[in-house]
């Protein structure tokens, strides 16, 4: 259920946010330089964040099954 959990979390933010990034990036004339290198961060820090949702997830549930 981990993995289930930690790739689709990771898939989902990435395709929302890298075009998103990289739209802004490109088109805002105000935008710093170094944002296009965040683009590649992108999938990097969701897969981080998946990996903690994840790990919540399982962990709620583990101690929801002691209670009943």
């Amino acid at each position: 259920m981990f993995k289930q959990i930690w790739k689709g979390w990771t898939k989902a933010v990435s395709v929302i946010f890298t075009p998103l990034f990289l739209i802004v990036a490109l088109v805002q004339p105000d935008a710093p330089e170094n944002m296009l290198l965040g683009v590649p961060l992108v999938p990097v820090i969701a897969a981080g964040q998946g990996i903690l949702i994840g790990a919540m997830v399982c962990l709620g549930l583990k101690i929801l099954s002691f209670k009943k």
